[in-house]
């Protein structure tokens, strides 16, 4: 039920796997990816198109150069440019090179705009750890000049498969076609923008040799939600899908509160009790009258106190932090919430910037706790700058999951759900549309709605986060990237969720 990503040392060791222990010929494996590509390009263009394969002489350009034979083969006007910067060549490569040199493909000795309509980068593949200069660099340049539709073989080149950094130059693709899991650098970092349309094939690379790896990194497929949404009984009320206290908001900030009770509505949850500042009373009960309010007056300490006490004995579960503020009496309404809750806790925004000063209170708690920074909060958190937390997302959050005992959601365009173990869950739904005022707080509404349905907070996270993206990419749809708003994306949970309820 996941969809493994690897990064470039773990395909290796399961391609080895699939050809050593299993035995399944390397050349086989060629040409079966050789193949996905080239029905890639038969499907997408005409037998008139003019087509330029860029090699060098690793496996990446044995693909390549397959490639170009079936092209060819196929009546296709081919061109093949071998780089030759690199001594060594590759089994694959070499075997490749003769066979197509046998039936005559075109190779030329060097680059001009002939006017094609294709270029295929073979060039490196995922096991590329070094900057891409000199000849190679200027050849890429070269590539990404020409006007024609750009694809990459399993990655483009000058990509960090593990972390999507860019290697000095890289190849800028249109679509890339990768073979048998999804490459770690594609979905982080730079590496999301060169790759453009990713296709994933499979290249009958046997499940056993990738899980005698279980590369560190996973996803969740669409089809697999159905089966991991909580089951609805009939014979249930509102208490057996969970009491979730939303502590939140400030004066002039109904807004958090508001997205975060209503998400926790959509997704599930049976009842939902707002604890905030009577400030926000009015707008509360106007916008959602379902949800039942307990207010304090920020300025009355015994106010304040017994609200807190009120939504903490009642909740299975509560968000705290959305809208907060991070004075003194949201501070001290953090810290005792994690002294005295023994329930799940999602702790988001301003809880985690009080939180970044006192890391101690999550140590000391009893509560089961989900933490939702963004990459400045998690900064904040660990004292890492925001570029090292981008480019090392997966081991920075579950080395924090696992000194804190805490889940650990690390929002980012690829958002990171580790609890510190040695496998993570990484989120490939949504859009940038998402990137948008509220859409954290009902975010954490999501993760509260299925903890109240009695998911644990791991569980909970990944799936909140995975329907999170769905809900954005449905919102998308009707109002588009540039003006979805977060009320867009709590609309939204009904339909994703009406889908996956109707399958």
């Amino acid at each position: 039920m996941m969809r493994y990503i690897a990064d470039g040392s773990e395909m290796a060791r399961i391609d080895e796997y699939a050809i050593n222990t299993i035995g399944i010929p390397q050349m086989v494996l060629m040409e079966r990816a050789a193949y996905e590509v080239f029905s890639f390009i038969v499907e997408s263009f005409n037998s008139n198109a003019k087509i330029l394969v860029v090699v060098e002489s690793g496996n990446n350009g044995g693909d390549g150069i397959a490639v170009a034979r079936m092209l060819y083969e196929s009546g296709y006007k081919v061109d093949v440019y071998h780089i030759n910067e690199v001594k060594s060549k590759s089994d694959g490569f070499k075997n490749q090179y003769e066979i197509a040199r046998k039936l005559n493909v075109n190779f030329i000795d060097e680059i001009k705009d002939t006017g094609y309509d294709v270029v295929l980068d073979g060039i490196f593949g995922v096991g590329l750890n070094r900057e891409v200069v000199g000849k190679h660099a200027e050849i890429i340049r070269l590539m990404n000049a020409l006007s024609a539709y750009k694809i990459a073989i399993d990655i483009p080149s000058g990509i960090d498969s593990k972390k999507g950094l860019v290697l000095g130059t890289v190849f800028k693709a249109d679509t890339t076609i990768t073979f048998e899991l999804m490459k770690l650098g594609m979905l982080l970092g730079e590496g999301y923008e060169y790759s453009g349309n990713v296709i994933l094939r499979h290249i009958g690379i046997p499940v056993q040799a990738v899980e005698s790896i279980s590369p560190c990194l996973y996803t969740y497929d669409e089809d697999d939600i159905d089966k991991l949404l909580p089951t609805r009984h009939a014979d249930t009320h509102k208490g057996s899908y969970g009491k979730i206290g939303i502590i939140a908001g400030s004066k002039n900030i109904a807004g958090a509160c508001l997205f975060s009770a209503e998400a926790a509505y959509r997704t599930g949850c049976g009842l939902v009790k707002v604890c905030t500042v009577e400030e926000n009373r009015e707008i509360i009960q106007t916008r959602l009258p379902e949800a039942m309010l307990i207010t304090y007056d920020s300025e009355d300490e015994i106010s304040i106190k017994a609200a807190l006490e009120d939504v903490l004995k009642w909740s299975d579960a509560v968000v705290i932090g959305p809208g907060l503020g991070t004075k003194d009496y949201a501070k001290y309404i953090v810290k005792s919430a994690l002294d005295t809750f023994t329930g799940k806790i999602i702790a988001d925004a301003d809880a985690l910037n009080i939180v970044s000063e006192n890391k101690e209170w999550l140590k000391s708690s009893k509560a089961d706790i989900i933490i939702t920074p963004h990459l400045a909060e998690m900064s904040r958190l660990t004292g890492i700058k925001i570029g090292e937390i981008k480019s090392d997302k997966y081991n920075i959050a579950r080395d924090f999951a696992k000194e804190y005992n805490v889940v650990v959601v690390l929002k980012d365009a690829r958002t990171i759900v580790t609890d510190g173990g040695s496998q993570a869950y990484i989120n490939t739904t949504g859009n940038n549309g998402m990137a948008t005022g509220g859409s954290g707080d009902v975010l954490s509404g999501m993760l509260a709605g299925f903890i109240g349905q009695g998911m644990e907070t791991y569980e909970a996270a990944k799936l909140g986060v995975c329907m999170h993206g769905l809900a954005g990419q449905e919102a998308s749809v009707e109002k588009g990237r540039y003006s979805m708003i977060a009320t867009d994306i709590v609309k939204s949970i009904t339909k994703v969720l009406d889908d996956y309820e109707c399958k």
